[in-house]
């Protein structure tokens, strides 16, 4: 898996409200930190930890499913007895 490529493709996923490819690459890019890989560069500062990169990815992919859930969260009808 090429992680950069996956957060790429999910930020543009997101500007372009194609949620199906965002909630695989969000789903996908998760699972492949969980497994031990390395991030994508979120913050391109040489400097910094790839934790934070770790973090912030894990961050966007969690904020990402969410707008996904609540963009096709479906409201209970109320019906009428």
């Amino acid at each position: 898996m090429d992680p950069q490529a996956a957060w790429d493709q999910l930020l543009a996923a997101y500007a372009a409200g194609d949620w199906d490819i965002l909630e695989e690459r969000a789903t996908d890019l998760i699972a492949w930190l969980d497994r031990g890989g390395f991030p994508p560069m979120i913050l391109r500062q040489s400097d910094l930890d790839p934790d934070w990169n770790r973090s912030l990815a894990r961050a966007g992919c969690a904020y990402a499913l969410s707008v996904l859930n609540d963009e096709w969260r479906v409201e209970q009808a109320t019906f009428p007895p």
